[in-house]
C-alpha cells in the first residue's frame, strides 16, 4: 500500500470496502429470507411448516433461542470484567462486546418470537396479566429488561460516560445471570423431562454461557480486524490472549461436566436419563455428541489455544469459531434428545415407540439461518460506523508508519 492510498483511507474513514459491501448484502439477504419464512409460518400455521409435534414440541428454534441467549449472557460477563470489575486489560474490547451482547439477545428473541404461533401475546399479556409463578413469564420479562439495560449501557460507553455505564453494566450482569440460572427451571417443566433435572445444570449453563461469550469475543474481534483491514492494537491482542487463557480453563471445566453428564445419565442408577444418554452416546445423535459436543466444542479449541500459546490471534479465532459451532450442537442435543424419550415409556405401553423422532423443517432451518445472518448483518453495520468514530482521531504519520511496517 502506498502513502497516497493510506492517506486517502485516513482522510475518509467512512469509506467501505467492497468485501464489506458484499458480505453485508449477503447476510442482509439471508436475514430477510429467514424472517420471511418465519412470517409465512405464522400465516400458514406451524402444524404444516414446522417439524415439531405434540410429543416433541420444542425444536431447532428453541435451541437457537437458548444458544443466542446464552451467548449474550457470556458476552455480558466478558464485558463486565472491564467496565464493572475494572480489569483494564478488557477495556479495549468492552464496547464491541456489549454491542454483540445486544445483537445476540435480539437474535434469540427473534428466534423465540417466530417459533411462537402468537408472539404478539407475549408483550401484551406480560403487562396486562403477569404471572409471577411462571418461569416463562420471568424469562421473557427479565430478558426484555436486560435488552433495554444493555442498550443504555452501550450508549453510555459510546458517549464516554463511564460512571453511568458502570451501573447499567452491573444491572445488565445481574439480569442476564438471573435469566440464565432460570434456564434449567424453564426446560425441566416440559413433561418433567429427567434429562434436564440434574443438580449441576445451573452451574453448567453459566459455564457454557461464559464459554460462548469468550468464543464469540475471540472470533468477532478477529473478524473485525480482517473486515476493516486495520492493524490490531497490542491492547486488543493482550485482551484476546487473556480471554483465550480464561476460555481454556472453561474448556477444561466443560470437559469435566461432559464426563459428569455421561456418568449421571448412563451409570448412575438413581437417574432416569439412561435411555436419553444411550440415544446420545450410541444412537442416532452419537455424531452430534462425539463430533460436535466433544470434538468441536472441547478438543479442537483446547488444541488450537495450546498450539497458539494463547497469543496467535488466528488460532484464537479458529478456536472461538469451532467452539461456537460445537456448543450449538450441545444445546441442540440438550433441547431435543430429552424429548425423544416418551414420558410413559417406562410403563411398557403396547404399541408405544421406544424413541420419538424430530427433524427440523425447511422453515425452521431458514429462520435459524436468518437469525445467524441477522447477527452478522448488524455487526457489519456496527463496524462501519464504529470505525468512523475510532478512525477519526488517528494520527496520519502514525498510520503511515503502521501500514509501511505491515
Amino acid at each position: 500500500m502506498t502513502k497516497s492510498d493510506s492517506a486517502s483511507l485516513t482522510m475518509n474513514p467512512a469509506a467501505i470496502s467492497m468485501p464489506h459491501v458484499v458480505l453485508f448484502l449477503f447476510f442482509a439477504s439471508l436475514s430477510v429470507i429467514g424472517i420471511s419464512f418465519g412470517l409465512h409460518a405464522l400465516i400458514v400455521g406451524h402444524q404444516s411448516t414446522f417439524g415439531t409435534t405434540r410429543q416433541v414440541p420444542w425444536g431447532l428454534l428453541i435451541a437457537s433461542y437458548v444458544f443466542f441467549a446464552s451467548m449474550s449472557t457470556g458476552l455480558c460477563i466478558v464485558a463486565s470484567l472491564g467496565q464493572v470489575f475494572g480489569v483494564k486489560t478488557f477495556k479495549p474490547i468492552t464496547e464491541r462486546t456489549v454491542f454483540l451482547a445486544i445483537v445476540t439477545i435480539a437474535a434469540g428473541l427473534l428466534s423465540i418470537s417466530l417459533e411462537l404461533e402468537n408472539p404478539w401475546r407475549v408483550p401484551i399479556y406480560s403487562i396486562l396479566s403477569p404471572h409471577p409463578e411462571s418461569n416463562i413469564w420471568w424469562k421473557s420479562t427479565i430478558y426484555s429488561i436486560y435488552l433495554v439495560l444493555l442498550t443504555i449501557n452501550l450508549r453510555m460507553l459510546h458517549t464516554g460516560k463511564e460512571k453511568h455505564a458502570f451501573w447499567f453494566g452491573l444491572l445488565s450482569l445481574i439480569a442476564c445471570l438471573a435469566a440464565n440460572l432460570n434456564m434449567k427451571a424453564d426446560m425441566s417443566v416440559l413433561g418433567a423431562r429427567e434429562f434436564w433435572r440434574e443438580n449441576y445444570m445451573p452451574l453448567y449453563f453459566v459455564i457454557q454461557a461464559t464459554l460462548l461469550g469468550c468464543s464469540a469475543t475471540l472470533f468477532f474481534n478477529w473478524f473485525a480486524g480482517r473486515l476493516n483491514s486495520h492493524i490490531m492494537t497490542n491492547e486488543v491482542k493482550d485482551a484476546l490472549s487473556v480471554i483465550g487463557k480464561f476460555g481454556l480453563v472453561l474448556l477444561f471445566l466443560s470437559s469435566l461436566f461432559t464426563g459428569w453428564k455421561i456418568e449421571a445419565g448412563l451409570l448412575n442408577k438413581m437417574s432416569e436419563n439412561h435411555d436419553a444418554m444411550t440415544l446420545l452416546l450410541k444412537g442416532a445423535y452419537s455424531l452430534n455428541f462425539w463430533g460436535g459436543e466433544v470434538g468441536l466444542a472441547i478438543v479442537i479449541p483446547i488444541l488450537l489455544i495450546i498450539i497458539g500459546k494463547s497469543k496467535n490471534v488466528y488460532a484464537l479465532a479458529a478456536a472461538g469459531l469451532t467452539c461456537l459451532v460445537g456448543t450449538f450442537f450441545m444445546i441442540y442435543d440438550l433441547v431435543v434428545v430429552g424429548q425423544l424419550i416418551p414420558v410413559f415409556h417406562k410403563y411398557n405401553v403396547i404399541d408405544f415407540p421406544k424413541y420419538l423422532s424430530y427433524t427440523p423443517s425447511l422453515h425452521e432451518d431458514m429462520i435459524f439461518v436468518g437469525a445467524i445472518s441477522f447477527v452478522f448483518t448488524a455487526f457489519l453495520i456496527w463496524e462501519h460506523f464504529y470505525m468512523i468514530k475510532t478512525s477519526a482521531p488517528v494520527d496520519s504519520t502514525q498510520y503511515h508508519e503502521t501500514v509501511l511496517v505491515k
